[in-house]
């Protein structure tokens, strides 16, 4: 990254301003762009941990047209607007929900951090905003489900964003209904609000982040319970519209099954951008081991994940690069014959080694350092019976990796259209690039998460039973459609 902050600066003395700003705009540069446009691909080439993915026919990405398309554009502008919509359009065919382009930042003026408030002196309402505890509006099930005929929402949820309830089909059958707008208990303002008197007398707000975090699990475990308790049939999962959160989407899976969850591979990328991430779950590791007194059997798991980090970790410091990836802008390559993907190994997306040997541990601390699902021992297995998970087009991130973990391992079939396609985004906290003409900042993912069969989760979620738009077709009848799908799988296994 130091390179491309030399070469950022060595150009940002001929900057150009976007359309819009308050001095007049110098005349068009059309060299300038085509730096911008460089400078993109080099860090893409350096950073982006989906772009070996991106390069395959198996994404269904064509990049050297796409680059060519570029050039061709920034070739033929004539102006400012036309250049920034090359460059737009650029990166909008990777396909990629966490990759983009943002607006420049306006010059930060002198300006004193206001004081911190603490959210414990305040009411429920200021105080849970205080916290990050966010309301973004109405979260109704992805399709109106809870409009059909026999639909009963269950009466004592603690969030009314937490929505679930149970439909009766006409055949007799009952599906339970449980609707997750987002993995992250910060977006259930209705639990922060009943739990205010508790959090409020909390230690921290550290501490008061992580009472909401388990009660939002318990939540969801309550439902399940009842969902056995009333005998129903099947479970649908709606995750539709849900933009994603933390790891959640794989760690609430154990919920759903008694059996063991495998996690997916994950990778990050073999460059400063990954590096963060390794560092903590190194020093992680190593705390346990140095700290907390582990058992013979945790002690060799501890060390053995250590040294695993600290190799990637190694990776990640050599300072010539592993390999050119380059040959992405000139000619395409499959994937699995890929030799130069610049990515580590960085463990699962269910922690260091989600394992069945480190479900016999006692000691949660240091569980919890190899799984994160330990800390929900208490709620596995609250459901596990038959599962359908309900995705669509904005179905994103961490709701992908929850609808993956639940296909791949067998939980649940996916019902309903193909996900966003945003797989992995970030492990660790990213500064965006700047490119050096027009100021414009690149989110580049720095994380894969492989499917079962290998292919990178960017590429998105396909139903196993799909449910499709029709013509003229109103969402509550796409609903029915949906529901009369789910009959027919029943009756069928």
């Amino acid at each position: 990254m130091a390179g491309m902050r030399g070469f950022a600066i060595m150009l940002a003395m001929a900057a150009v301003a976007l359309p819009g700003a308050a001095r007049a705009a110098p005349a068009f540069d059309r060299g300038a762009w085509q730096a911008d446009h460089a400078a993109l691909k080099q860090a893409l080439e350096q950073d982006y941990a989906h772009l070996a993915w991106v390069a395959s026919p198996q994404s269904g990405v064509d990049l050297p047209a796409l680059d060519a398309t570029a050039q061709r554009a920034l070739a033929d502008a004539r102006s400012d607007a036309q250049a920034l919509q090359a460059l737009r359009t650029f990166v909008a065919g990777f396909r990629d929900g966490h990759l983009g382009l943002l607006d420049p930042l306006e010059p930060a003026a002198p300006a004193s951090a206001p004081a911190p408030v603490d959210p414990r002196t305040l009411g429920a309402n200021a105080g849970c905003a205080v916290l990050g505890v966010a309301d973004e509006g109405r979260h109704d099930f992805s399709l109106p489900l809870e409009t059909l005929s026999d639909y009963r929402p269950l009466d004592d949820g603690a969030d009314p964003a937490l929505r679930a309830g149970v439909l009766s089909l006409p055949d007799g059958h009952s599906i339970g209904v449980l609707r997750l707008h987002e993995f992250d208990a910060l977006r259930y303002p209705g639990l922060c609000h009943a739990l205010w008197p508790q959090l409020r007398h909390a230690d921290s707000t550290g501490d008061m982040r992580g009472t909401l975090a388990d009660a939002w699990v318990a939540a969801i475990a309550a439902s399940l319970r009842r969902f056995q308790q009333d005998g129903v049939d099947a479970v649908l999962v709606d995750v539709g519209d849900n933009p994603g959160g933390d790891d959640s989407g794989d760690l609430l899976t154990r919920l759903f099954t008694g059996q063991p969850v495998a996690s997916a591979v994950l990778q990050v990328s073999q460059s400063a951008a990954g590096k963060p991430y390794l560092d903590e779950q190194y020093e992680r590791l190593d705390d346990a081991l140095r700290n907390h007194h582990p058992n013979a059997t945790a002690h060799a798991l501890l060390a053995t994940e250590r040294a695993a980090f600290q190799a990637s970790r190694q990776a990640v410091a050599v300072a010539v690069p592993a390999c050119d990836l380059s040959r992405v802008w000139r000619a395409q390559q499959d994937r699995n014959a890929a030799s130069c993907r610049r990515l580590v190994a960085a463990g699962t997306s269910g922690g260091p080694l989600p394992s069945p040997v480190v479900d016999s541990l006692d000691d949660i601390l240091i569980a919890h350092r190899l799984d994160w699902a330990q800390d929900l021992r208490e709620h596995w297995a609250a459901w596990t019976g038959r599962v359908y998970v309900l995705t669509n087009g904005k179905t994103a991130s961490s709701a992908e990796m929850f609808a993956a973990r639940m296909q791949d391992n067998h939980i649940a079939r996916i019902v309903g259209t193909h996900s966003g396609g945003y797989g992995c985004g970030f492990m660790s906290a990213e500064t965006p690039l700047v490119l050096p003409h027009s100021h414009l900042r690149v989110r580049v993912p720095n994380c894969v998460r492989l499917r079962a069969d290998g292919s990178d989760e960017v590429a998105g979620i396909t139903p196993d039973l799909p449910v499709n738009p029709r013509s003229g077709e109103s969402a509550r009848m796409r609903a029915q459609r949906l529901i009369d799908t789910l009959i027919g799988d029943i009756a069928r296994h």
